[in-house]
């Protein structure tokens, strides 16, 4: 049992990518701010008994993140028996970035061959 989790707040694009934007009703920041439980906001795939969606929060405020409520979310899905916690990060250093960053037990980093590209992607090892 797999979830995956749009950490780039602001930006949503997971729920297009994986073809359940439509359904779409609470996010992340909704659970972390206790306005939606975390059963409410997750989105079972239609095609794959065995994957979630976490979608992102479309909301401009890129601090509404915080350590503590990324960890209580983080910690609720461990206890719903996921055998992965995908954390899909935003492009860049930015908080999104950062929280998946620092939960993570293993990291793969995406990059193109440009060189702008590739320097972000050697930004981000550093971290």
């Amino acid at each position: 049992k797999t979830v995956v989790i749009d950490f780039d707040i602001g930006l949503r694009n997971l729920d297009l990518i994986m073809g359940c934007e439509r359904r779409v009703v609470y996010d992340f920041v909704n659970v972390i701010q206790g306005d939606a439980t975390l059963n409410q906001a997750l989105i079972k795939d239609k095609r794959t008994d065995t994957l979630y969606i976490l979608p992102a929060s479309q909301t401009r405020d890129k601090d509404a993140l915080n350590y503590e409520g990324v960890e209580k979310v983080l910690n609720e899905l461990k206890k719903m028996n996921f055998d992965f916690i995908v954390c899909d990060s935003p492009a860049g250093i930015e908080t999104g970035a950062l929280m998946a960053l620092y939960f993570a037990d293993e990291a793969i980093i995406t990059t193109n061959p440009e060189v702008s590209s590739v320097r972000d992607s050697d930004r981000i090892l550093g971290i």
